[in-house]
C-alpha cells in the first residue's frame, strides 16, 4: 500500500487581481483523483469551466467513464458551465456579454487529471493541451505530454464547453509508482520553465527548489524571483503547481492504525455509559428527595386534622 502526500499552490499573473486567475486545481484525498486546469483567457468565462472541470474529475466520476466516451463524461460540465453563465449574464445585463452568450461562444481550458491505485500505486492519467504532467522516479524524468520547450505554442488542445468547439482528443495515460516517486501537475508557463531548466541541465536543482515549497508565501516568492531571473525567466502568466509524492506505508503500522480506529470507536461508547449512570443516578435521587418531602407533607396534613 503507498501513501500520497499532496500540495498545490495557484498564482495570478502580476498586475492583476486574484479574482482574475483563470487556472483551477482540485483534490480527492479518499479517491485519490488530483486535477488541474488553465482556462483559456480569451474564451467566455474560462475560470468557471475550469473549476468545474477538475470538479467533475475529482468528486464525480472515475477515469474509466472518460476513456470509454470522454464526451459524454464532459457533458455535465458543460451542462453546469453553461447554467452558472446565463445567470452570470443575466445579473450583469450587458450587451456584450448578452451577444456572447447567444452566439455560443464557449470557454476553453487545458486540462490533466491523475488517479492512483490505492493499492499497486499503478495511475492512470487524462490530460488534453500544453498543462504537463511530469514524473520523476529512479529509472529517470517523463514528461507528459510535451517533452520540448519549444514545443509551447499559443494555440494548445483544449476541452471546450460546446462540442461544436471540440476539435481535438484528450489522450490517456497510465504507469507504475514506486516509493520516493514524484509526480508534478503544473500549467503552461512553469511547465515550459521546468523543461527550459531541464535542457540546460539544472533539472534535479530545480525538482529541489520545487519540492522545497510549502507555503504559498514561499510559493509567491519563488514565482516573483523566476519571473524576474535573467537567465531563464518565468513567462508572466496564472501558474499552478502540484506536487504529489509517494511513500509506501509499513505493516508495522497498519495494527497501529487499527488500534487507534478502536480506541476511537470505544471512547465515544465510555464516555455514553458514564453519562448514563450520572443520569440514573441523578434520578434516583430526585425520586427519593420527592418521596421525602411527599411524605413530610401528608404527616403534616394529617397532625393538623389531629
Amino acid at each position: 500500500m503507498i501513501r500520497l502526500t499532496t500540495s498545490s499552490f495557484i498564482i495570478h499573473k502580476e498586475a492583476e487581481s486574484p479574482e482574475d486567475c483563470q487556472d483551477a486545481c482540485a483534490q480527492n484525498d479518499e479517491k485519490r483523483r488530483y486535477a488541474i486546469a488553465d482556462g483559456v483567457t480569451h474564451s467566455f468565462f474560462p475560470k468557471e469551466w475550469a473549476a468545474l472541470l477538475v470538479k467533475q474529475f475529482c468528486d464525480n466520476t472515475d477515469l474509466s467513464v472518460a476513456k470509454t466516451d470522454w464526451r459524454a463524461w464532459i457533458a455535465p460540465v458543460q451542462q453546469k458551465w453553461y447554467e452558472q453563465v446565463e445567470e452570470k449574464v443575466n445579473e450583469r445585463n450587458l450587451f456584450y456579454l448578452t451577444n456572447s452568450f447567444n452566439t455560443k461562444e464557449p470557454a476553453a481550458s487545458t486540462f490533466i487529471g491523475i488517479e492512483f491505485n490505492k493499492d499497486s500505486g499503478a495511475w492512470e492519467a487524462m490530460i488534453i493541451g500544453d498543462s504537463c504532467l511530469f514524473h520523476k522516479s529512479d529509472s529517470g524524468f517523463d514528461s507528459y505530454l510535451i517533452e520540448n520547450s519549444a514545443n509551447f505554442t499559443n494555440y494548445p488542445e483544449v476541452f471546450a464547453s460546446f462540442d461544436k468547439d471540440n476539435h481535438s482528443e484528450p489522450k490517456f495515460i497510465d504507469g507504475d509508482t514506486n516509493p520516493g516517486d514524484t509526480f508534478i501537475l503544473a500549467t503552461d508557463a512553469l511547465a515550459k520553465w521546468i523543461l527550459e531548466r531541464k535542457e540546460v541541465g539544472e533539472l534535479d536543482a530545480t525538482l529541489n527548489v520545487l519540492k522545497a515549497i510549502e507555503t504559498d508565501e514561499k510559493f509567491h516568492q519563488f514565482v516573483h524571483e523566476a519571473r524576474h531571473d535573467e537567465a531563464i525567466r518565468l513567462v508572466n502568466d496564472d501558474v499552478t503547481l502540484m506536487l504529489i509524492s509517494v511513500e509506501e506505508v509499513q505493516k508495522s503500522e497498519e495494527p497501529e492504525l487499527d488500534a487507534l480506529s478502536e480506541t476511537q470507536t470505544q471512547e465515544p461508547n465510555q464516555q455514553q455509559q458514564d453519562i448514563l449512570s450520572r443520569i440514573l443516578s441523578w434520578g434516583i435521587f430526585v425520586a427519593v428527595f420527592a418521596f421525602c418531602i411527599g411524605f413530610i407533607i401528608l404527616l403534616l396534613i394529617l397532625f393538623d386534622k389531629k
